[in-house]
């Protein structure tokens, strides 16, 4: 089992793991959890009736969580489907994402005890999923000023080649001065820097450069985590995040 400590202290527990197979999804709802949740669950001291996972679409949809749902898409069938994004208030609850290049974006604000957990791929990037997260939490108190944002691991820009087509179709989302930052030419391949992207959507959304945090690990470069561009099928990366209880 790889993995990288995103944030642990006194208030906040997030992390990205490989697992020591991959694989956290069950073939069926009633299914058993899959022994790297298990493994997790070991290794944390968290019960897996605190997990919880959606069912992820690659969209901009955001649902907020609550005790009642706690276990969904773990070790029960998902309340959650054809969502990217989980925001909750309560504390104890392990929000999770599944990730495979794709960008896990960690969200809390200390003060308002509200905490977030993002899969943001290509789409949601350039899409509303950033915004519409901000806006749950701000639902459960938090203020975009006071909000942290981490950008986990993913694929980095050297490794990301894309076609002209996603140029295009950022050009509907961002400026182009802001498309200088985030589209890079490297001879005469095209690359794209979700980072930027998504610390450009954090911007617009009132959040500090200061409050914006990237790690810079490549799961493409890192042979450690699995890699969708490099080859994996049917494996994953898990983020996840929790406000500890005191």
């Amino acid at each position: 089992m790889t993995e990288t400590v995103i944030i642990d202290n006194g208030f906040t527990l997030a992390g990205f793991t490989s697992g020591n197979e991959g694989i956290w999804s069950r073939n069926a709802p009633l299914d058993p959890p899959t022994s790297d949740y298990v493994r997790l669950s070991e290794k944390l001291g968290i019960q897996l009736s605190r997990f919880l996972r959606p069912y992820q679409a690659g969209g901009d949809r955001v649902e907020t969580v609550t005790s009642e749902q706690v276990g969904s898409g773990v070790i029960k069938d998902s309340d959650f489907k054809k969502v990217d994004g989980l925001v909750t208030a309560e504390k104890g609850i392990v929000l999770s994402i599944i990730a495979a290049d794709c960008v896990p974006v960690y969200l809390i604000d200390n003060r308002a005890e509200v905490a977030g957990l993002l899969h943001c791929g290509r789409k949601s990037a350039a899409g509303a999923l950033l915004h519409n997260a901000i806006e749950r939490m701000k639902e459960l108190g938090a203020v975009p000023s006071e909000i942290q944002v981490t950008i986990g691991p993913h694929i980095c820009a050297d490794c990301y080649e894309v076609g002209e087509e996603v140029r295009a179709e950022y050009a509907k989302a961002f400026a182009p001065k802001e498309l200088e930052s985030i589209f890079e030419l490297q001879g005469e391949s095209l690359h794209l820097s979700l980072r930027s992207a998504i610390r450009l959507k954090a911007a617009a959304e009132g959040i500090s450069s200061q409050n914006i945090t990237a790690i810079n690990c490549c799961t493409c470069c890192h042979k450690e985590y699995y890699s969708y561009r490099r080859g994996d099928r049917g494996k994953q990366n898990l983020a996840y995040i929790m406000m500890k209880s005191l």
